[in-house]
């Protein structure tokens, strides 16, 4: 028994000189400590600040801070504190549509929104890293060549796909298979994914399978289309073609 006691004793002992050190050395921490923004929505995202300084401290004012050259971008008086030596305040952190489209059109990609607290033990300041990321909408999509020919012996062909995107960010969009077509009827299927990852063109290489250009042609079919349908990160679907002339 007298082994426990000393050994709680000697526990909270350590608890005890921790919190008075952490005290003294006027400790600011934040969560989330980083957020992710869609600028086409902005954001409203509760903030906690936990503070541990003799007295409290309180905060006059936040700030949104260009986190690559550290200038302030807009600061706002939101008082903002806690009376208790350790203790917690949470408020809601807020950014436009508006506000993120006129930072991302400046170049800012990576900004902090920050707090510097006074309390008995002097200031510290700590922030929220946000990633300011904005989508672009697929536009217009075309293919060239505009017309193709295989043959019997040579089943295989290059097109490019050509993006043109509209608002601001990168264009992110994919496609998750290409179609050969008589008319209406699919003839075959190439399942390959193709992603843009924000360039604006794609070169495809499509190879058919032997055989497939010669029965096509003893049924008749001398001319299909290949098509893709491409969709961008906003689900918005834009399609484009190219002509195949079948040949002996």
């Amino acid at each position: 028994m007298r082994l426990m006691l000393r050994t709680i004793n000697g526990l909270l002992l350590v608890l005890l000189c921790g919190l008075q050190a952490a005290i003294a050395q006027q400790l600011v921490t934040v969560n989330p400590g980083e957020i992710r923004v869609d600028g086409d929505k902005g954001v409203r995202q509760t903030v906690t600040w936990r503070i541990a300084s003799r007295g409290g401290a309180s905060s006059a004012q936040a700030e949104f801070v260009n986190l690559d050259n550290n200038r302030v971008l807009e600061a706002m008086a939101a008082p903002l504190g806690t009376s208790d030596s350790v203790g917690t305040v949470s408020e809601q952190l807020r950014i436009s549509p508006a506000q993120a489209r006129r930072w991302y059109s400046a170049g800012v990609r990576r900004l902090g929104y920050r707090r510097t607290f006074s309390g008995a033990g002097g200031s510290i300041s700590n922030r929220v890293v946000i990633q300011l990321q904005f989508s672009g909408r697929l536009a217009g999509l075309s293919a060239s060549p505009a017309q193709q020919t295989l043959t019997e012996n040579s089943g295989q062909m290059m097109l490019k796909w050509d993006f043109r995107g509209a608002g601001l960010g990168e264009l992110n969009a994919v496609s998750t298979n290409g179609y050969f077509l008589d008319g209406d009827r699919v003839v075959y299927t190439v399942e390959q994914r193709l992603v843009t990852d924000g360039q604006r063109r794609i070169t495809e290489v499509v190879q058919l399978p032997p055989g497939l250009v010669k029965g096509l042609l003893a049924e008749g079919v001398e001319q299909l289309r290949y098509s893709r349908t491409f969709i961008d990160s906003k689900d918005r679907q834009r399609s484009a073609s190219v002509i195949v002339n079948l040949r002996r």
